[in-house]
């Protein structure tokens, strides 16, 4: 295997652990454990973005302007007939300097079907990998996808439940169709029970604030809780700024909240460093998903800091929590009530959950999903 392998997250990411993405986690982690076994690592970044994550390598790129809605409506016609776009690669032709001509290794291109088609067609000797972090299938008619599984070397997905949307918009099981559940740092996401207030534990949401990661219900069922001892605290916003305005659906969070008082917190985006102290605090995480999630990578982070993890069975999440997690049904908002009133009210059975969260976040950590990539090539 080359030791060199690029990725290639999509344009305007922040290569940098100031952003909660979970691609540019991926993509970080994923290099970390190849560097371990003294493979290097290029990510092919936007110039103007960040990228300091110290120990990657960096190549600089100038994309081109994107293109317009009527080109974007000629492209998506093209598309459909199975043929290539004419100006959407035009954005992405600038990734190619990143890339040497006779580059053989691997080559992940992140969430980008687009730019893939270019790569492959620009670089035939590299193992051009897409990288599914998402439904990204939504643009693309089946025989788009199918010229583009005949490109492609690996489809890799973060979880079974994205592999399945594709190998059902393909209308075939691909060979090329590989799973690599997203991991967790366990080294770094590691327990600490001494800064936990078990006698006014916190239950922690971790997310972005859309409506569909469901803060709300979190909310709801926290005003349920009678007189028991507890803190809540919902941290993110809506992207991954701090400091941007507070959105309508945020507004409502704290009318929403207003009745529970000190009771709650509300905390804005934070880095990746000082997430690990949020985890590490709490004494039980809830991520109330409404929508399919991919996979959930809060999930996992949170049962590695040996969390009681209280979620739902929507999309790949049950792929992360396994048999560790706790789920409700979030069609019946009094089964999360009883969930976290359950584990307020027995320690213990806090603490059991939280030795089983430990446990499954060590059988997905990314030493482990390191050897399930480099099979899966």
């Amino acid at each position: 295997m080359n030791d060199l392998w690029i990725h290639v997250p999509t344009p305007g990411d922040h290569y940098s652990p100031m952003t909660g993405s979970a691609l540019i986690t991926i993509i970080h982690e994923t290099s970390r454990a190849h560097e371990n076994r003294g493979g290097r690592t290029r990510v092919v970044v936007g110039r103007g973005t960040r990228h300091d994550y110290p120990d990657d390598e960096h190549f600089e790129v100038d994309f081109g302007p994107q293109a317009d809605k009527k080109q974007k409506i000629a492209d998506a016609a093209l598309g459909r007939l199975g043929l290539p776009r004419a100006f959407g690669p035009r954005q992405y032709a600038p990734l190619l300097e990143g890339v040497e001509r006779d580059f053989i290794g691997p080559l992940f291109v992140h969430n980008n079907p687009v730019a893939l088609r270019l790569l492959a067609r620009e670089r035939p000797r590299a193992r051009v990998c897409l990288w599914a972090n998402n439904e990204i299938w939504r643009p693309y008619g089946r025989a788009e996808m199918r010229r583009i599984e005949r490109e492609v070397h690996r489809l890799i997905c973060c979880s079974q439940f994205i592999a399945d949307q594709t190998n059902a918009r393909l209308g075939f099981q691909s060979p090329k169709v590989k799973v690599v559940v997203s991991g967790v740092n366990t080294e770094k996401f590691v327990p600490r029970p001494e800064l936990r207030d078990e006698q006014t534990p916190v239950i922690l949401y971790a997310g972005r604030m859309l409506e569909i990661n469901g803060p709300h219900l979190l909310i709801e069922a926290a005003k349920n809780l009678g007189n028991r001892r507890f803190k809540l605290r919902i941290v993110g916003s809506r992207m991954f700024n701090p400091s941007e305005p507070l959105t309508e659906y945020e507004q409502k969070l704290r009318e929403l909240a207003a009745p529970l008082g000190e009771k709650i917190e509300f905390v804005p985006s934070v880095d990746r460093f000082r997430m690990i102290e949020e985890y590490q605090s709490a004494s039980i995480f809830c991520a109330p998903a409404i929508w399919n999630e991919p996979l959930g990578l809060t999930i996992s982070e949170a049962m590695s800091c040996g969390l009681p993890t209280v979620t739902t069975r929507r999309g790949g999440i049950p792929e992360s929590g396994a048999q560790a997690a706790l789920y409700f049904e979030p069609e019946r908002p009094q089964t999360l009530v009883e969930t976290l009133a359950d584990l307020l009210d027995h320690p213990e059975k806090r603490a059991l959950a939280g030795e089983k969260s430990r446990a499954r976040a060590l059988e997905i950590s990314w030493e482990n999903q390191y050897e399930t990539l480099k099979n899966a090539l």
